[in-house]
């Protein structure tokens, strides 16, 4: 006869049974969820940010209290920095990534003007004799014509979009620094705070747990970081020798794309190269060598050296968490899909470790010997 009470079966089957009675009951309340979706909508980028801050800066505010330098002083000074280096790509990066775009979106026709020649002179070709390459290139006029249609049309209509874009740009630059001072000056007390609510017989591995989640994100962030930049600053100069239009535009994307790993570098190239046919194909083979040097630098020698093994997460596993977060959330999904799921993995693996010390201790438990 089936004991109800032990079988995993029947336990399972009403956990489930649960979850599916609250998700039913959670949709037939919008006027609760709604609100609630919506609050932590506005609350995702501002914590976003500024964690990803706190975790650039906070090895910085680190390296100042090794100097005896009181931590709030060193915050302080951090966040002055900040504030500087902001102002100054507000008033030079911006203005130059703007010019930037405007001329490369300029240099669009005469792309399209080389590329039309090109097509002529291979139309000439005997083994093209059976393509159509008029036909082809008006399909490709009309495609671009739409396009262009399309964009401004949806320039013209999203006025409102843009000042409600502008209000949330307010709102993350006021509560983004507030946030992340109470991140630099309160941070310490997170660990002694939730450690003092668990109960005593997982003090250890909760203490644990949080030490290692924040190893993996610290790691992770300030390292990449720091590779990134390195990354695009040595593509900025690769490009400017060469004279590559919008250097400083590419080699910026360049960086960012480059904290998304492995299709990462293959994004930030496209840009480059694309810009590099714009001007000759030597420049477009010219600008895939300096992607490639600075590819295998950043594999080679900066991600390992500055990152280490942070992650551990199989290749594999992180090209199927890239196409489910760019599936969701497009390019910022991207950036922070990996980083996330290595913390619901470090997370996991003591929720398990921590379950399965639970069901061997049969007798009953000593809360003293637990207490570290």
């Amino acid at each position: 006869m089936i004991n109800w009470k032990e079988s995993k079966l029947m336990f399972w089957t009403i956990w489930f049974l649960a979850a599916a009675a609250l998700i039913f009951l959670l949709q037939q309340i919008d006027f609760i969820l709604n609100p609630l979706v919506g609050i932590l909508t506005a609350l995702f980028m501002p914590l976003l940010l500024a964690g990803f801050l706190y975790y650039l800066l906070n090895p910085v505010v680190k390296l100042l209290e090794r100097f005896r330098l009181k931590r709030i002083y060193g915050i302080a000074i951090v966040m002055m920095l900040l504030l500087g280096i902001v102002t100054l790509t507000i008033l030079m990066g911006i203005p130059m990534l703007i010019e930037q775009a405007t001329n490369l979106v300029s240099g669009i026709p005469v792309f399209i003007s080389e590329l039309e020649t090109y097509a002529l002179r291979l139309a000439e070709e005997p083994w093209m004799q059976q393509v159509d390459i008029q036909a082809a290139l008006a399909n490709f006029e009309l495609w671009l014509r739409d396009i262009s249609s399309q964009f401004l049309s949806g320039i013209v209509s999203s006025v409102g979009g843009a000042i409600q874009m502008a209000t949330e740009i307010a709102f993350v630059s006021i509560t983004v620094p507030v946030i992340l001072f109470y991140m630099l000056y309160d941070g310490k007390k997170f660990l002694p705070f939730v450690v003092d609510l668990t109960p005593v017989r997982f003090k250890k591995n909760v203490k644990e747990m949080i030490i290692q989640t924040d190893l993996t994100i610290s790691s992770y962030i300030s390292g990449k970081g720091l590779a990134s930049f390195l990354v695009g600053l040595l593509l900025f100069i690769l490009y400017s020798i060469i004279r590559l239009p919008s250097a400083f535009l590419l080699s910026v994307f360049a960086a960012i794309t480059n904290f998304i790993p492995y299709v990462g570098p293959f994004i930030g190239a496209g840009p480059a190269v694309i810009v590099g046919l714009i001007e000759s194909p030597a420049r477009a083979v010219l600008a895939s060598i300096f992607v490639l040097i600075a590819q295998q630098l950043d594999s080679n020698l900066f991600t390992p050296l500055l990152v280490g093994k942070s992650l551990s997460i199989h290749p594999l596993t992180v090209i199927l968490v890239l196409l489910a977060s760019a599936n969701i959330a497009g390019l910022i999904g991207m950036l922070i899909g990996v980083p996330l799921f290595a913390i619901i993995k470090t997370v996991a693996i003591y929720v398990i470790k921590m379950y399965r010390e639970y069901k061997l201790l049969k007798s009953p438990i000593d809360d003293k010997k637990y207490i570290n």
